[in-house]
């Protein structure tokens, strides 16, 4: 029977970013119940999307002596993911009962990948930078997108009814007559637009 591999020790693998990376892929190979690697290694030649990784390349990645591309951990990663029917691409800690109330929405793949990049740069999990939220796509109509009305107005002589020689008002309070209308003094309200 061949040897399991355990988890290196602190004095084998000091704490930092390796470790917080091979404790991350341990964390996956026991919830798939500790396979063998000839087993992972095969899997990985056979699953959706292979990249067949060796049994060796492996048990390096499992003992922290390497740090590999991005596509041989990913390959890992699905590997003990799908022996252990789990989708990498699933929330990291689900909630019970399909609620989503915990704040982290991180999936298993982002968390790893994180990882895996705090690794190849030295950096511990705390001095990480982390990616933006994604901007909004931005559509055709709708908040933030001014009109075609808007823009006529804006670019206009004077802005919002005024005129060449009066100043643009770019006060959002400001109560004033339409864009079509005769040119006069804009009027300033207490009250909001709404």
């Amino acid at each position: 029977m061949p040897r399991m591999l355990r988890m290196p020790g602190k004095d084998v693998l000091p704490p930092g970013p390796k470790r917080e990376l091979v404790a991350e892929l341990y964390v996956h190979c026991r919830e798939a119940g500790r396979p063998p690697l000839p087993q992972i290694a095969a899997l990985t030649g056979t699953m959706p999307n292979p990249y067949e990784v060796s049994r060796e390349t492996i048990r390096r990645l499992l003992t922290g002596t390497t740090t590999s591309q991005w596509v041989v951990v990913d390959a890992l990663l699905r590997a003990l993911c799908q022996m252990r029917n789990w989708d990498p691409d699933g929330r990291r800690w689900p909630e019970p009962d399909d609620r989503y109330d915990d704040d982290d929405p991180t999936t298993c793949r982002e968390y790893l990948r994180r990882l895996w990049n705090n690794d190849i740069d030295g950096l511990e999990p705390d001095e990480a930078p982390v990616a933006p939220p994604a901007a909004p796509a931005q559509t055709a109509s709708g908040w933030g997108t001014p009109s075609t009305a808007v823009n006529q107005a804006q670019q206009a002589p004077g802005g919002w009814g005024g005129s060449a020689s009066s100043p643009q008002v770019e006060d959002p309070w400001a109560t004033g007559p339409l864009p079509n209308a005769p040119a006069q003094p804009a009027a300033y309200s207490d009250e909001p637009p709404f």
